[in-house]
């Protein structure tokens, strides 16, 4: 397709990279509302002390099991950290064979993973591991190769990858839908064969939108050589264990699990903000002397803000008390779109579009790895104490303070060089 029909129509992939990130790309991050329905069902409620996986048994929702609880959070596990492997996997398959060959593998096995999750069953529950971790591996790379048309926008690539993180992020709305369903009689196994025939919509981007290669920008001003470390401490913590623990009844866990997943889906509006904010921070340092400063300083803030946000948000699930639930919410919310946005858009705006896949599967691997971690937190949290956990976070997330910091001196350090030099 040629470059100027491409420039006509790209607000046409943009909306259409917005739905397909929205209905496909992160349903793994909706766990807390799909916990529910598995839950309600019963699956794995033989762990549980009565034995039963009947899925009218009495109470089984907010039954204290922490045998269950286990066994469902590490498929949450398993399935985020396919996410990482998938990002890296699918990267390295887009840089030696083109975005349509990592799509067409992606797509494959997000329907064979939705699938598997529609046929899961109490007398095959394990099916629900690789179902997760297929629809996570195929889900990841909607992001990796959608934000890509931020190239076609010499002006505002920020504000484009903010729209679709911020679709991707509220993904996770999807399994509330799910859930809704469920309550209003709409099987777990209907919503997903729903899921697995409507992701075939992703071929027409895949064949008709997007290039077989990469996205070529419209124009390349300089390129960041330094490496830059963009490891931000995942928050683990299963959000469904903290409601269980802090509500008495089982429509008082459902009602805050909607309200949850209500606010997340927030993050259409604020992950385009988060963009705009970027964007702005570009145009504020576009005259800096050096070239490294042009590209790092802009990201200093939305770093900053991220850890700070992380920190907060830590400390807010030391509070327990029901009525802190909603500000959780809201800076939940927050701290994933701006990190989404800014770790996505600072490699796209930094880096030649034909290493973004991989750059970005290198990243989420490394998130990925932190991701096998948090089964032992939950684990710490569930055995020992929840407190004990959040402190240690804090810590963790106060650590990643240094990086903007390191970031500030390695710029002021440039600018140096470029005021020597002249």
């Amino acid at each position: 397709m040629g470059a100027s029909k491409q420039r006509k129509l790209r607000f046409l992939y943009v909306a259409w990279a917005f739905c397909e990130s929205f209905g496909f790309g992160g349903l793994v991050f909706g766990w807390g509302s799909f916990v529910y329905v598995l839950k309600d069902e019963g699956l794995y409620a033989e762990l549980c002390n009565n034995g039963t996986s009947n899925s009218t048994h009495n109470g089984s929702l907010n039954e204290d099991c922490p045998d269950r609880d286990s066994r469902l959070e590490l498929v949450f596990t398993i399935g985020s950290t396919c996410a990482g492997i998938g990002s890296f996997v699918l990267g390295q398959i887009s840089f030696y064979f083109g975005m349509r060959v990592a799509r067409i593998v992606a797509s494959l096995c997000f329907m064979c993973g939705a699938y598997i999750i529609a046929f899961t069953t109490n007398d095959l529950p394990w099916l629900i591991f690789p179902g997760m971790a297929l629809v996570a591996f195929g889900g990841i790379s909607l992001i990796m190769t959608n934000v890509q048309l931020s190239n076609m926008f010499p002006v505002g690539g920020g504000a484009v990858v903010g729209i679709i993180s911020g679709a991707f992020d509220s993904s996770s709305g999807i399994q509330l839908m799910v859930k809704l369903g469920y309550e209003q009689g709409i099987s777990r196994k209907t919503s997903y064969l729903i899921l697995a025939s409507t992701h075939v919509l992703t071929f027409v981007s895949t064949f008709l939108f997007l290039p077989k290669d990469y996205v070529h920008p419209v124009q390349e001003e300089y390129v960041v050589t330094q490496e830059i470390e963009l490891e931000i401490p995942e928050k683990p913590g299963s959000i469904n264990r903290i409601l269980e623990k802090e509500l008495e009844n089982k429509k008082e866990v459902s009602d805050y699990t909607n309200v949850m997943l209500y606010v997340l889906m927030g993050g259409i509006v604020a992950s385009p903000l988060a963009g705009a904010f970027l964007e702005l921070n570009i145009s504020l340092f576009k005259n800096s002397k050096s070239s490294f400063s042009r590209s790092v300083k802009p990201n200093i803030m939305s770093l900053t803000l991220t850890s700070a946000l992380g920190v907060v948000l830590s400390v807010l699930l030391l509070l327990e008390d029901p009525s802190h639930l909603y500000y959780i919410f809201v800076f939940l919310v927050l701290y994933r779109s701006i990190f989404y946005t800014m770790v996505n858009a600072y490699i796209v705006l930094a880096f030649p579009s034909a290493f973004i896949g991989s750059l970005i599967g290198i990243t989420t691997i490394t998130s990925g790895v932190f991701c096998l971690l948090q089964h032992a937190l939950f684990e710490w949290s569930a055995r020992r104490n929840a407190k004990e956990v959040n402190i240690f976070l804090i810590v963790l997330i106060g650590i990643s303070c240094i990086h903007p910091f390191w970031q500030w001196i390695a710029c002021r350090r440039a600018e140096q060089r470029e005021s020597t030099k002249e």
